[in-house]
């Protein structure tokens, strides 16, 4: 039906216009963009300040409706990383757990990512779990951490019937306690030590057979790295080193919880070798290191150290096993792995990481026999 606009007048309110019988309405607006118009009858029965009061509600209720089927309809189909961008507001998570999510979705979920929620099968997490198999559990625990309340938010909103991810999809953290303990440990802490600076900081030539070798090369950046990881840190954690993070006076070096599995800002020992290393190349500011890619280096490790199980993450189960062997407390220990356990928390109520850590360094010096 033609709207008479010369019988309607403005208001005070915008999208809304009387008209000259003082009782309907014509609600001229806009919704994200798009223009709208609808007409509206008022009871003859109200006064003229309750039919405008009465009115404005009248167009937020069809404002709301609109946008409600709006979204209804995008959300059909909404991939996975739509409704990640909504999830995020939805649970309210901090910007620190929100920046490392994000950093794990690109890193790891991006094939995902562009799927239709209502396309995800419960396959694709099996062979997710496949292409994460190599990383620590509580790294590949940390894409259900993102993907479970993403489809648990779709089931709520009626757009799936069902969540695809499986409890068998879920992988288990182990504590601190159960982390696999690693056989003949002191040999390896030494042999995994003696191979990184002899790859990194050597001009060695490593004869594999007649037409393949292995040439060692005074690397600075890679030694550090290694080192770091040998002695506890996550490659996430050594990654993400800013030069202001570390101090060659007091020999200590900062990771901030953004950049942490525990949410929590960390100060660590720096031990000597690491120093040695970092101070080859020292800045003052940026990233410490500028390394993408670090696995091309693990059959060059396993070859010369003939240690087949090694990977950067498997350093810091060497580093428990081979140092509680020599003594070390489990305080010690979980200071230095930088966890935070509720278990083990019960018994440290306030984790003296610095501290532990140049313990640590010490026993491991003692016997890497180099104090």
């Amino acid at each position: 039906m033609a709207i008479d606009k010369k019988s309607y007048n403005k208001t005070n309110d915008a999208g809304i216009k009387i008209h000259n019988d003082g009782v309907r309405f014509w609600f001229d607006f806009s919704v994200e963009g798009k223009r709208y118009s609808r007409l509206w009858s008022s009871s003859k029965s109200h006064s003229p300040k309750d039919r405008l009061k009465t009115a404005r509600r009248e167009l937020d209720r069809i404002k709301d409706e609109i946008i409600h089927d709006n979204t209804l309809s995008a959300d059909v189909n909404a991939t996975v990383r739509d409704y990640w961008e909504k999830v995020k507001i939805v649970k309210g998570w901090n910007d620190i757990l929100i920046r490392n999510y994000d950093y794990y979705f690109e890193k790891h979920l991006l094939k995902l990512a562009k799927l239709k929620l209502r396309d995800v099968k419960a396959a694709q997490f099996t062979s997710l779990n496949v292409s994460l198999k190599d990383f620590a559990p509580a790294t590949r625990k940390k894409a259900y951490e993102i993907l479970k309340p993403l489809f648990d938010l779709a089931v709520e909103d009626d757009l799936i019937v069902k969540s695809p991810i499986k409890k068998s999809h879920i992988p288990v953290r182990k504590q601190l306690e159960e982390k696999k303990i690693v056989t003949d440990a002191v040999n390896k802490y030494k042999k995994i030590h003696e191979t990184i600076h002899q790859l990194f900081g050597s001009d060695d030539l490593v004869v594999i057979s007649d037409t393949k070798s292995i040439q060692c090369n005074e690397n600075p950046h890679h030694r550090a790295l290694f080192l770091f990881g040998f002695y506890g840190r996550r490659l996430q954690e050594v990654l993400t080193l800013q030069w202001e993070d570390i101090n060659f006076e007091t020999n200590e070096y900062l990771v901030r919880g953004s950049n942490s599995k525990v949410n929590t800002d960390m100060t660590f020992a720096l031990a000597r070798d690491v120093r040695d290393a970092l101070l080859e190349f020292v800045d003052t500011r940026g990233d410490v290191f500028m390394i993408k890619h670090t696995k091309d280096h693990y059959p060059k490790i396993r070859f010369i150290s003939g240690i087949e199980e090694f990977t950067f993450h498997w350093m810091r189960n060497l580093s428990v096993s081979a140092l509680s062997a020599m003594g070390a407390s489990l305080g010690d220990l979980t200071a230095l792995l930088g966890h935070n356990d509720s278990s083990t928390l019960k018994k440290y109520l306030s984790l003296q990481r610095e501290t532990a850590t140049r313990n640590t360094n010490d026993i491991s010096a003692k016997l890497l026999g180099t104090k």
